[in-house]
């Protein structure tokens, strides 16, 4: 479908705008003409083949430009094999222990360190490609030409969790899933009414990421493909090249907060936000940051396994109200984070832990039903039959609330549920919109009291009065650790890994540390 959509794109399509040097295809002044990825991929699925590439193989692709790893995948998928997206920051002894015991993987593309990291971390796989030399060699291939690609249940891709809790799990979705999620987001983009380059800057081997990447195609968008998500790059891009729609992690939103007042985000009309949750403060940061009248931040609750379930929309002018409306109610907001309405494809229960369901508004773990369902996971078919039961609902690993009108409060995981309050999410919304200055908080349970973790933003100071009067109505926590934000164990997708750091912070002096 990527490649269809490629090869389909007009001679004068709008340069896609990248911030790396890809190895596959050449960037100018940080363009790219379209009909290059196009060729790239065309020809590129031809030497492949001659590498010995055939239908129904497993591929690995570990590369790290978004752009590299766009066009081999878009090239495997056009001969019908399955490549398999390895983040480039995972280390080499994981992504052994990821693959270990799949079958069907008889070759790896990487380029560089990785292809060094590859070659000891799979030893005896079978083909290794070089994909600096595959691409020196591009010029002598024909472009590959094939049928239009059909939208079955085969598989079409396997990507990866983001490993909040442990190794991640290699995930299979078939064409007509990521078809349908990709439509789901094309039609959000159809009726949003953009008109300009989308900058995508997440995880390059995400489901999300390949999804997007579709759905762009789709609607004949130009992208913004960035690499380095450090606030001085993605200042300069963003005022350099003006998009309209941003994505990224809600971290990474989180630590680009602060570039809103320089004018950063004055050409951004929509911000999409998925992954995880996005505190309001964030949402308000970069809302007024946007010249836009009507800019809007989307939050798009889903997983790599199931495609978008719910969706909640925040529309610039409605911030300072609802901001006063939310401290008003701060008891509300202790019982969770609302993640707006669930589409209406999408079908979601919450159970008991016996499987049956609660009434609305009562705590529970979220379920759901979608069109937009993954095949399963190809490293840990024990984890399907115990959350997929009879391939009928997906245990989303959450634990929430459903309104009768079929709102969605995300309180916890499922393994981080806190004893000591509602909802921990709820807690960490609150003191992050009190505290600007926080770069991240997160609150964990440690042997049955609260304990909350931060970092600060460069050049500020923990506000010991401050916190003493915000916490004097919430539940009770100890005294707060401050650790330097890259102490926090993250995810390739910013998330942090809370039972890595509950296991980080045993033994230390759990006093308040600058």
């Amino acid at each position: 479908m990527i490649f269809d959509k490629l090869l389909s794109l007009p001679g004068d399509a709008d340069p896609w705008i990248v911030d790396h040097q890809p190895i596959i295809v050449a960037a100018e002044d940080e363009r790219i003409p379209p009909g290059d990825v196009a060729d790239a991929a065309a020809r590129t699925a031809t030497a492949l083949r001659a590498h010995g590439i055939v239908p129904g193989e497993r591929c690995i692709v570990w590369l790290e430009s978004p752009t590299d790893i766009i066009v081999a995948y878009a090239a495997l998928t056009a001969l019908d094999a399955v490549p398999i997206l390895l983040s480039p920051t995972l280390p080499g002894p994981v992504a052994a222990s990821m693959v270990r015991g799949v079958d069907g993987i008889t070759a790896v593309i990487a380029a560089d360190e990785l292809l060094a990291t590859a070659r000891e971390a799979f030893p005896g796989l079978g083909r290794v490609v070089d994909w600096r030399e595959l691409a020196a060699e591009l010029p002598r291939h024909r472009r590959l030409s094939r049928r239009r690609e059909t939208a079955t249940d085969a598989p079409y891709v396997v990507v990866h969790t983001s490993g909040t809790t442990g190794t991640p799990k290699l995930a299979e979705c078939s064409s007509a899933s990521i078809r349908f999620n990709a439509r789901v987001q094309a039609v959000i983009h159809f009726l949003s009414r953009l008109d300009g380059h989308l900058a995508l800057v997440i995880s390059p081997v995400h489901g999300r990421t390949v999804v997007g990447i579709l759905a762009a195609l789709m609607r004949k968008a130009p992208l913004m493909l960035l690499q380095d998500d450090s606030p001085e790059n993605v200042d300069r891009m963003l005022k350099r090249h003006r998009p309209v729609y941003l994505e990224t992690h809600p971290n990474t939103f989180r630590a680009w907060q602060h570039l809103a007042p320089g004018g950063a985000f004055r050409s951004v009309r929509f911000f999409g936000a998925g992954f995880d949750v996005i505190h309001p403060d964030t949402v308000d940061a970069l809302l007024r940051g946007s010249d836009h009248r009507f800019a809007v931040c989307v939050e798009v609750y889903g997983q790599n396994e199931t495609g978008p379930i719910a969706i909640r929309s925040h529309l610039k002018g409605l911030q300072r109200p609802l901001r006063t409306l939310r401290r008003l109610r701060s008891s509300r907001l202790l019982r969770g984070h609302p993640a707006g309405a669930h589409f209406p494809f999408c079908r979601i229960r919450i159970v008991d832990d016996s499987g049956r369901t609660v009434p609305a508004g009562t705590p529970g773990r979220m379920v759901v039903k979608t069109p937009g369902v993954f095949s399963g996971y190809i490293n840990r078919p024990d984890l399907m039959s115990k959350n997929f039961p009879d391939n009928r609902w997906w245990d989303t690993g959450d634990w929430g609330t459903k309104s009768r009108t079929g709102r969605i409060t995300l309180i916890d995981r499922q393994v981080d549920k806190v004893s000591g309050a509602i909802s921990g999410i709820g807690i960490e919304d609150i003191l992050l919109e009190r505290f600007p200055e926080f770069l991240e908080l997160v609150v964990l349970e440690r042997e049955g009291r609260l304990q909350p973790v931060l970092s600060l933003r460069p050049g500020t100071e923990f506000r010991k009065q401050a916190w003493e009067a915000a916490v004097r109505r919430l539940p009770p926590m100890t005294e707060p650790v401050v650790i330097p934000d890259e102490d926090f164990p993250r995810t390739v997708t910013g998330k942090i890994q809370r039972d890595q750091l509950k296991r980080a912070l045993a033994g230390r002096d759990l006093s308040i540390r600058q």
